[in-house]
């Protein structure tokens, strides 16, 4: 590392000591500056030459001590192998500020060695004497593997000879060949080719996979495994199948990709973020290259930063997290430095969004004549509402002002929302130090036709490693920070969006003098910039420093550390005001002076680790794999908050501008701290049978002495039938893998535990008592407390499992039957116990049980049809239910009824009335059994079941029913085909049966709220098989009998979306093959819920969150280009 890096880093350090928000914000901008010093030092100080030179003088110098100088004093990598060249061979050099390629020809002048410069490498091999004065030609090649990509370090020899070479970055090669020879190319994990050269002289080679070697590395908690020996439940995710797709954040590209995980959408708005749950659990916990760390940081990763991302779901694989893992782990590698040629890599993509689905309002005629309709159902005359001289000018448009016909979405709404990313990094080797570098963007726009809403988001991230080979210790640097702005009206987004679909086509939005009306809730005023603002910026950077050493004189024994620095902030700002609405005569609207409010938070914490592990192989067939590690972590946080009232303006939006005597302030801290000791012993016997336990032994400062400390282990078998010796012998290539596989275990879980809730406290009320006429500040008794109640609750976790692989490893399997156990969830039990003390009785751990069970399903067929087409299909689903063994908080009554209570029964969406349609006939009226309130029971109303038989409808008659809104049963499948250059992919993403409600709108009986055409499907004489009841022009008519929680209400909402469909083409596989300096640029178009299957895809999106309103779910097109370096 040069000085000038050192001296860098130095400064960064020095920064990150200062822990006001001022001094963080200027961490970030310094880190920015220097990450891209380094960009453009490593630049300038890489480029290769052949005349770079070099001083070596020695006498009887090992070639191995020769090759380590020569990379230590240029940019150089030697590429050999140790089979062929014999590294302790001594050679003569004197060499005193002499180029590169004369120090190598002086020192092998008279040696059996032959080298090659290659952009950057230096691949060294032995010549055979037979071949050395043949007549020779010069070929180039390029080696890809089935997808296209280029295989970088491949060997390429010519048979029979020791004639060869490597491919570079680009997966290129040359060489000198004799006449009517045989290239041999070999790679690990690909099966050896050979090919006759011919008369060619350019060659294209693709190398297939070899099953039998390939075995992929899997990330895990504290360590790695590989798929073949994996005993536990994980899924992994390749970061490449993230890319390039047009959804907000990495969340969201998780949909559909893994077994196990359930994305649920939370509408469209500019920065809203998914919900994610592995196997209907509660939030899991995020791990980034092994720091626990929080939701916000994984939401906010550049996907062009993830080598993989790993999902953690059984016993086997979360015990080592202990208390925090019960709800399953989302584990991020990010991608780092490793050896080879410097690569530069830029993308951008513009996206631009619209609405699933945006319902076609109703004009003003069509509104009006409703409301007609409705007065004539309520026994009125024809034009009762509006007059026929009135629908006259309706329809004409004859006075536009006092009857007009206001279309709010053209108005309020573009037609596409902006989104745009770019993203560039710069990965490669100088010298000893292996780098990655990376720099991202992302600006999100909104529909509204204001700039009130966007979000924006900065990354930045830089890994480096080195590895001092002597000593075999590994040494890592890693920092990375991340900036998120996001503005959002003072009124909320969703608000608005619910005032557009809720204004009638009457109302008024514009006086004719341009400005903005005074109808209420006018959602143009609301999303108006002179509006006021919401502004929340929020920004981290973490630090990371790694260090591992394999003891040379221990061998499979390493010891490990990890220190890990962070620091956050977020700056709140919301000046609430409201753009001036106009009457009619010009007379302004009075309304509430602005008020400001300013919030802001800094936080720090810190993990320390400490591990050793040992991993080797005895006698061949005896494998050992074991880790320790002592983790402890802190964290610390600082609130404020301000506010004042009553401005005079909005045009100074400082605090010092509102009224004193309106300004609040308040503020708090916070701090929490955890230990930890983990361990895992692994053994397995001849890659047969597997035994694998690990535990974590926690400590979390949530609860009193004596009750902080939990354990939680677990243990897991495998057996891989197939390496079993009778299998093989009868096998004979039909079947690759198929092993079993199961673990048990036990987590612990503080879920819901109040911070400190074991410490007695007292509260300190403002005002609240009076002396000599003054008020002043008191104190009250905070809650109860019960610290020896208070603790760990757990759950056990059952996980069967089998993993299959057929025809040579192109089809892949595996499946999982999981089963989880809770006990002991907190609770204060006030619905037992009389509330002493005028409080609620101390939250304690209870006697709940509750259980969770599913399986899970994925399959992979991976081909190629000749050797430019290769395509690959996949398919996964998870299914999932809960009940409850033990609910100590449901009451009694309840209990004791078998339809309404919770206890030992599966999910359900609500307990409710189940209608039998509408009422269609008189007789039905009068003979129908209905409740004691609906005294005015017309045609077309809501007719229910008496289930009891008691010959009314009341709350009796409520029973369980349907599904809940999350999905229990979820599916995805994905397909990828590539040709020549070109490439598509895409996504299917479905789920079982859910159920959702109509919104509040919908079921109003007035007819005002008629704003949309499938309103329009309301009963009528002549549309007796409708869709909602009948209208009025009075609110909750018949007693509000149509408006009462039933199943008429509740619609199926499972679907089936297309959620990304990507084309691509690389310009490099032809039409630029011969540009050398370019190593890849790739052209693609992509679209994210392009079309959807559902039954209430006419009135709502199915991901939507609210079928009350809110910002919609969006449809995405994307254009984007990939240009490497």
């Amino acid at each position: 590392m040069s000085k000038v890096m050192k001296k860098n880093l130095l400064l960064l350090f020095n920064c990150v000591n200062y822990i006001e928000l001022r001094h963080t914000i200027r961490i970030m901008k310094i880190t920015t500056v220097l990450t891209l010093i380094a960009i453009f030092q490593l630049s300038a100080t890489s480029l290769h030459s052949q005349n770079a030179k070099v001083s070596i003088s020695r006498n009887n110098l090992p070639l191995k001590e020769f090759i380590n100088e020569i990379e230590r004093q240029t940019d150089y990598l030697f590429m050999y192998s140790e089979k062929e060249i014999d590294l302790q061979e001594q050679i003569q050099v004197n060499a005193k500020n002499k180029p590169v390629s004369q120090v190598l020809e002086e020192a092998f002048d008279n040696s059996q060695i032959k080298y090659n410069f290659n952009e950057g490498y230096i691949s060294l091999r032995k010549a055979e004497k037979g071949l050395i004065n043949q007549d020779k030609r010069k070929i180039s090649g390029t080696v890809k593997d089935a997808t296209g990509t280029p295989v970088i370090g491949a060997n390429v020899v010519v048979k029979g000879t020791t004639i060869g070479n490597v491919t570079d970055i680009d997966g290129r090669f040359s060489l000198e060949i004799p006449e009517n020879a045989t290239l041999t190319i070999s790679y690990i994990g690909y099966l050896t080719q050979e090919i006759a050269v011919g008369n060619r002289s350019d060659l294209s080679i693709q190398l297939k996979e070899d099953s039998e070697t390939l075995d992929e590395v899997v990330v895990i908690g504290y360590g790695t495994t590989s798929a073949k020996k994996m005993v536990s439940a994980v899924t992994a995710v390749k970061g490449e199948k993230l890319q390039d797709l047009p959804f907000p954040n990495v969340a969201s590209t998780l949909q559909g990709r893994a077994s196990g995980v359930i994305v649920q959408n939370q509408g469209g708005e500019p920065g809203s973020e998914p919900k994610i749950s592995i196997r209907g659990g509660g939030d899991p916990l995020y791990v980034i290259d092994g720091i626990i760390t929080t939701d916000w940081e994984f939401k906010t990763l550049n996907s062009e930063d993830i080598e993989s991302i790993s999902i953690l779901k059984d016993a086997a694989s979360l015990a080592v997290y202990g208390s925090r893992a019960a709800d399953g782990i989302v584990l991020v590698k990010t991608k780092e430095g490793r050896k080879g040629k410097r690569s530069i890599v830029y993308s951008f993509n513009a996206q631009y969004s619209q609405p699933t689905v945006l319902p076609k309002k109703l004009d003003s005629y069509t509104y009006a004549d409703v409301q007609n309709q409705a007065a004539i159902s309520d026994g009125y005359g024809k034009y009762h509402q509006f007059s026929k001289e009135e629908m006259d000018a309706i329809r004409n448009q004859s006075d536009p002002y006092l009857y007009p016909n206001t279309d709010w979405y053209s108005l309020g709404l573009n037609n596409f929302a902006p989104e745009y990313r770019h993203s560039l990094s710069m990965t490669g080797n100088q010298k000893d130090i292996n780098y990655y570098l990376s720099l991202g963007l992302f600006d999100q726009g909104s529909l509204y036709t204001s700039d009130a809403l966007n979000y924006s988001r900065y990354n930045l991230r830089s890994n480096v490693n080195t590895t001092f080979d002597e000593i075999g210790l590994k040494v890592s640097l890693n920092i990375n920070a991340a900036m998120e702005k996001k503005k959002y009206p003072s009124f909320a987004a969703n608000s608005i969006w619910d005032h557009l679909n809720a204004k009638s086509p009457l109302d008024l939005a514009y006086n004719e003098d341009g400005t903005l009306s005074t109808v209420s809730d006018n959602p143009l005023m609301e999303m108006d910039e002179r509006s006021g603002y919401d502004k929340n910026d929020g920004m981290y950077l973490n630090t990371q420093f790694v260090a591992d050493w394999a003891l040379p004189w221990v061998k499979g024994l390493s010891l490990g550390t990890m220190l890990y620095y962070r620091v956050n902030s977020s700056h709140l700002k919301k000046l609430s005001a409201r753009a001036p609405q106009y009457g009619k005569n010009g007379t302004l609207l009075d309304v509430t002076k602005p008020s400001l409010k300013e919030e802001a938070y800094f936080g720090e914490s810190y993990q320390f680790e400490l591990s050793a592990a040992f991993l080797r192989t005895f006698a061949d067939v005896h494998s050992i794999d074991a880790k320790f590690v002592f983790t402890a972590a802190e964290n610390t946080g600082h609130n404020f908050w301000a506010s004042r009232r009553d401005y005079l303006s909005t045009t100074v939006d400082q605090l010092f501008a509102g009224s004193s005597t309106t300004m609040q302030n308040a503020g708090n801290s916070e701090e929490g701290g955890r230990m930890g000791l983990v361990g895992r012993l692994k053994y397995d016997y001849a890659n047969r049978y597997y035994i694998e336990g690990s535990f974590r032994y926690d400590g979390s400062d949530n609860f009193a002495p004596g009750h902080r400390w939990g354990f939680f282990p677990s243990v897991a078998l495998g057996w891989d039938i197939t390496e079993e010796p009778f299998f093989k012998s009868w096998n004979r290539g039909k079947i690759d893998l198929l092993k079993l596989r199961g673990s048990y275990g036990q987590m612990g879980t503080e879920s819901g535990v109040n911070k400190f809730g074991y410490l007695s406290t007292y509260n300190m009320v403002e005002n609240s008592i009076c002396i000599g006429g003054n008020l002043l500040s008191g104190f009250n008794e905070g809650e109860l407390t019960s610290p020896e109640l208070l603790s760990w609750y757990t759950r056990n976790s059952l996980n069967y499992g089998i993993d299959v692989a057929f025809f040579n490893y192109r089809l892949k399997g595996s499946a999982d039957y999981f089963y989880y156990v809770t006990k002991g969830g907190l609770v204060s039990p006030a619905d037992r116990y009389t509330t002493p003390l005028g409080t609620k009785l101390p939250q304690i751990k209870s006697k709940n049980e509750h259980r969770r069970e599913g399986f899970e399903l994925s399959m992979r067929w991976n081909d190629n049809i000749g050797s430019d087409f290769h395509y690959e299909v996949g398919t996964n689903m998870t299914y999932y239910n809960n009940l409850y063994v033990v609910k100590q908080e449901e009451a009694l009554s309840t209990l004791m009824n078998p339809y309404k209570r919770s206890t030992h029964q599966t999910d359900y969406y609500d307990v409710i009335l189940i209608d039998n349609g509408l009422y269609q006939s008189p007789e039905q009226v009068l003979g129908v059994p209905r409740r004691l309130s609906s005294s005015e029971t017309k045609l077309g109303d809501i007719v229910y079941q008496d289930l009891n038989g008691d010959g009314k409808i009341d709350a009796e008659d409520q029973i369980r029913y349907g599904m809940p809104t999350a999905p229990h049963f979820t599916y995805g499948v994905d397909f990828a085909f590539s040709y020549k250059g070109f490439s598509l992919s895409g996504l299917f993403y479905g789920t079982g049966k859910r159920n959702m409600e109509f919104g509040v709108n919908n079921k109003k009986d007035e007819s005002v709220h008629v704003k949309n055409e499938y309103q329009l499907d309301y009963w009528r004489e002549d549309n007796r098989d409708a869709t909602f009841p009948r209208k009025s022009l009075s609110s909750s008519v018949n007693g509000g009998n149509n408006q009462e929680k039933s199943s008429f209400w509740v619609k199926n909402a499972s679907f089936l979306r297309l959620k990304n469909l990507s084309l691509a083409y690389d310009f490099k596989y032809k039409l630029l093959k011969n540009a050398n300096w370019l190593s890849m640029c790739k052209v693609n178009v992509t679209g994210a819920n392009l079309f959807t299957i559902s039954g209430v895809s006419d009135y709502f999106d199915p991901e939507t969150t609210s079928t009350n309103g809110g910002y919609p779910v969006q449809r995405v097109y994307s254009v984007g280009v990939t240009v490497g370096f």
